[in-house]
């Protein structure tokens, strides 16, 4: 057992790996947040911190978990929240998420591509699709490592436009009040409260298997939750910073694909043609795992099979992802949020069932000796 010693250095790590995972590039475009929280009025204000503890007890409980049991690959993850039979069908499930998230990725690149430049949507949309066809096949995964580092400018380029647009236009939250119930926003059903809850439910369903895995390289079990912790606090302040900047702008944005995009557009052209690129380079880092994840699945890797289905999942997806990127942002999102939200109770449940278990063995931490005896429940 590693004792409860806590490096800050780790907790911050931890953090923004965590963060970096949630916020994807859905985040980025400005879609998801204006459709779980600006859309639903200057309420969604308070529903982002409902949002935010939820992340953080998310976060520390993954982490924590992930290095008490020592959870490593996906499988065993799955089966350590929900049991081997629930797990199979939960694993089912989460292939279905991950190819709508390809799919909307699709369209996102599309909608980014057309929205800003004036192309038709279909070159964007093609284009991606080819891109992370090619990619995952050739196994070019040291350009998506590169491109994967842009996570924290996505983070910094995002909540920098959200927080400067609020600031520029602070009275606007007033008008926005009385503005958006007139308008005809794309947005989750529910009300402010329920989307609060839906919005960590789906993103819990993407964060789950990285975090548990890296809670395992934790010093400490208060180290790994207070870095989970820290995560969701952190993401929960850059929903919180984009949220008010597309509410104060809300009758400029309201119809667009990707809110982002326009608010970054008026900090001068070159900020818009950055960050469009950025949000691009973004997508593909999206589409590359989502697509890799759901192939390999079913093959091994540049097999003959693993080829053939990544043609047929990517000639389908793109045909998938010819619909609207709000519409499929609407439809996909919501719907896993539902399944996260069982996934809560699962989390809540482990937790429940860990605490009986240091009580009866008088362990304030059951990492170490109880590692062996967990992994051979969830075998």
């Amino acid at each position: 057992m590693k004792g409860n010693n806590v490096s800050v250095t780790n907790v911050l790590k931890f953090a923004g790996a965590f963060v970096a995972c949630a916020i994807g590039s859905g985040f980025a475009t400005g879609q998801e947040v204006m459709q779980f929280f600006s859309a639903q009025g200057v309420m969604s204000i308070v529903g982002t911190l409902v949002t935010t503890v939820i992340f953080s007890w998310c976060g520390g409980m993954f982490m924590k978990h992930g290095y008490e049991h020592q959870l490593e690959s996906p499988g065993e993850i799955v089966k350590f929240y929900l049991g081997a039979k629930i797990g199979k069908v939960f694993e089912i499930m989460f292939q279905i998420f991950l190819y709508g998230v390809y799919v909307i990725m699709i369209a996102g690149a599309g909608a980014t591509l057309g929205e800003y430049f004036g192309l038709n949507p279909a070159i964007g949309r093609i284009g991606m699709a080819i891109l992370a066809f090619l990619t995952v096949i050739l196994g070019l995964t040291k350009l998506t490592d590169i491109l994967g580092s842009l996570g924290t400018v996505i983070i910094l380029f995002s909540v920098g436009v959200g927080l400067y647009s609020f600031l520029a236009n602070a009275d606007g939250l007033s008008a926005a009040a009385n503005l958006i119930p007139t308008l005809e926003i794309t947005k989750t059903q529910g009300g402010w409260l329920w989307s609060s809850i839906l919005y960590p439910g789906f993103n819990a369903m993407v964060v789950m298997i990285l975090t548990c895995s890296m809670g395992r390289q934790a010093n400490s079990s208060r180290e790994a939750f207070l870095g989970g912790m820290l995560g969701g606090v952190l993401f929960g302040a850059a929903i919180l910073c984009v949220n008010l900047g597309i509410l104060v702008n809300i009758a400029d944005v309201y119809s667009k694909s990707v809110p982002t995009l326009v608010l970054a557009g008026r900090l001068g052209p070159v900020f818009g043609i950055i960050f469009s690129v950025i949000i691009c380079c973004g997508i593909y880092t999206t589409t590359v795992p989502m697509l890799w994840g759901v192939v390999r699945h079913f093959a091994e890797d540049k097999s003959k099979k693993f080829v053939l289905i990544a043609l047929g999942l990517t000639i389908i997806g793109l045909g998938l992802g010819m619909t609207s990127f709000k519409v499929l942002v609407n439809i996909i999102y919501p719907f896993s949020g539902y399944i996260g939200i069982v996934l809560f109770g699962f989390i809540a449940y482990r937790e429940y069932s860990d605490k009986k278990l240091r009580a009866k063995n008088g362990s304030g931490d059951i990492a170490g000796n109880h590692i062996s005896e967990r992994k051979n429940e969830i075998a």
